[in-house]
């Protein structure tokens, strides 16, 4: 998204207008003055339905910024790719991670990945006392995380 707020607009015969202003953090403000509430609602409902039509039942993925985070900061999420066939995780950052090993956090618990993956593809790590976690926030929890020898690597 921009840092400008989105505006969307429809005016009626009238001259009313619902007026929807939607902020970059996805927050979001309705003026319908002088517009039947049910009429608003209707038409807003319309445009919900249209949209979740149109996304289909996959994650929602945002644009890619280009910007490599810093190295205090997490790495998007959606930015990184795994290949299963070699149990390699590639992050945001562009770090590789090998998920054949067993990963120690700061506290000497182990991690290890069982093959499953998040929401988005992100893969999640199991300690051997039960918890999960996604890598990303395994490693900004627990980390930094060290590999194990004894992986399949």
């Amino acid at each position: 998204m921009t840092e400008r707020p989105m505006i969307g607009m429809d005016v009626g015969a009238d001259g009313e207008a619902v007026i929807v202003v939607v902020q970059a953090d996805g927050s979001y403000r309705v003026h319908a003055d002088g517009v039947c509430k049910a009429i608003a609602a209707e038409l807003l409902r319309g445009i919900a339905d249209r949209l979740r039509a149109e996304h289909g039942p996959f994650p929602c993925r945002p644009r890619p910024t280009g910007r490599q985070p810093r190295e205090d900061e997490a790495a998007d999420p959606y930015a990184g790719s795994l290949d299963r066939e070699r149990k390699v995780w590639r992050d945001g950052r562009g770090d590789s991670w090998d998920l054949s090993l067993r990963w120690a956090d700061q506290t000497d618990s182990v991690w290890e990945w069982h093959g499953t993956t998040g929401q988005f593809g992100e893969p999640i790590l199991r300690c051997e006392d039960g918890e999960t976690q996604p890598l990303g926030t395994l490693r900004a929890m627990y980390g930094p995380i060290t590999p194990l020898s004894g992986g399949a690597a």
